[in-house]
């Protein structure tokens, strides 16, 4: 019985074939064609330059070598529902230049369209026998492909029969308990617990490039000594941390406290991110605690402490921001203020304790003249005791430029009163009931 469905190449496809396959070029088949063989089925033929008489042509949908026969290449055209309203009993392959390479007929199949009440996605292969299919480019435009059934089914089957096909959902690495000064590797992934309860520890991070690539590693503190705890970027890498104040983040930053943690997450581009760290209470933040510890997270205690700059840049950033930074010769009476400290290695935190806090005025015109962080001394009240129309007086307590406070005093004298007679004053702070809580600062 003779054949009677097949495709061949036509004479202008083994000609450009066998020119590809001689000068180590690739020919580059990128369209496909169907036709309904103007009513009846054609037989292909070497010459042919089209189609007997085209209905469609697209780019085509895939284009790979037979993984069963080396010498073969698959050519598959998918037309969608949308498309019909033909028979479907010619077929050609187009390469790049617009040329009919090869030609095939196929059984008769009509190629409905939804307009007609029914419709179907057509799938279409031509399958070649090439002398060496090298010469054949293996390129399609993946804007157009539309994947067929089997072909998703397929990537479903090695997608479930893989051993680990989620892993982005799952926490890579293991847990590691450190208490020396360690560099960290990619070894190390996962979550790392800190000791340094015998002194001073720093972790320093994998550099973190292309060869790194995105990795997490989570940080936690395990003691609460005062030694410091250290997490240190590698080179010329920086955390990406309070990047408001310094866009390119900052070197290294402190663990502080038993139970405070960081998340950091590598860019493969020299960046560590923080992705959830123990406290992110805001920079420079003042609270009240119901402990007299210091909380874990970056609290210190609100003291006006003096601090290095070199070791605490980002807070040094902050108080330069703070529009609240004076100097230490000007601290008398702004000691709620930052100060710049010696002037250039060191700087100094706003002073709160034992004292009531206030909120700044910005305008409102009730206590004018303020400015952020300043002192302002206590009012005394002062009584009279005499006569029942002797005058009253009212003295404010005024911070002189030593420190020291005198009184400023204000009479008011009854309309009633003709004369003044003797009478003795005694006077005292106004100061409601209260209750003292430490107070902290955030200082990372």
């Amino acid at each position: 019985m003779s054949q009677t469905y097949y495709a061949i190449l036509t004479a202008v496809g083994e000609a450009k074939l066998a020119n590809a396959a001689a000068l180590g070029t690739q020919l580059q088949i990128s369209r496909m064609a169907v036709g309904d063989g103007d009513g009846n089925l054609p037989s292909p033929i070497r010459t042919q330059t089209q189609l007997i008489n085209e209905t469609y042509r697209a780019d085509l949908n895939e284009l790979k070598v037979d993984p069963l026969n080396a010498s073969q290449v698959i050519a598959e055209l998918v037309i969608p529902e949308t498309e019909g309203g033909y028979w479907l009993r010619e077929m050609g392959l187009y390469d790049a230049e617009g040329d009919l390479i090869a030609v095939a007929n196929c059984p008769p199949s009509y190629k409905p369209q939804l307009a007609e009440g029914s419709g179907r996605t057509q799938v279409l292969r031509m399958v070649l026998v090439v002398s060496s299919a090298a010469a054949v480019q293996l390129k399609i435009d993946p804007s157009v492909v539309l994947a067929t059934r089997a072909y998703a089914e397929s990537l479903i089957t090695v997608h479930m029969a893989a051993a680990d096909p989620h892993k982005q959902y799952r926490l890579r690495g293991g847990l590691f308990s450190l208490s020396a000064n360690t560099q960290l590797t990619a070894a190390h992934e996962g979550v790392i617990v800190l000791d340094a309860t015998v002194g001073d520890r720093t972790l320093t991070l994998p550099a973190s490039d292309a060869a790194f690539g995105v990795r997490d590693l989570l940080i936690r503190r395990l003691d609460n000594t005062g030694n410091r705890a250290k997490v240190q970027a590698t080179g010329a890498d920086k955390i990406k941390f309070h990047t408001h104040l310094n866009v390119a983040g900052y070197a290294f930053l402190y663990l502080m406290g038993a139970g405070d943690w960081w998340h950091l997450r590598s860019d493969g581009a020299g960046g560590w991110w923080p992705v959830g760290r123990h406290d992110g209470d805001a920079l420079g933040r003042q609270v009240f605690e119901s402990t007299t510890k210091v909380s874990p997270g970056g609290w210190g205690v609100f003291a006006g402490s003096i601090f290095n700059r070199a070791e605490w840049p980002w807070l040094w950033d902050h108080a330069q921001a703070s529009g609240m930074l004076t100097t230490e010769a000007l601290r008398a009476g702004n000691e709620g203020k930052w100060t710049s400290g010696d002037g250039a290695l060191t700087f100094r935190s706003p002073e709160g304790r034992a004292e009531f806090m206030r909120v700044l005025d910005e305008d409102r015109g009730i206590d004018a003249g303020r400015v952020a962080g300043s002192w302002q001394a206590a009012s005394f009240l002062y009584g009279t005791i005499g006569q029942l129309n002797s005058p009253g007086r009212l003295a404010t307590a005024i911070q002189n430029g030593d420190g020291t406070v005198s009184r400023q005093i204000t009479e008011y004298q009854a309309q009633t009163t003709l004369s003044t007679t003797a009478y003795t004053d005694s006077g005292s702070y106004i100061r409601v009931r209260n209750i003292a809580y430490p107070g902290r600062i955030k200082l990372i």
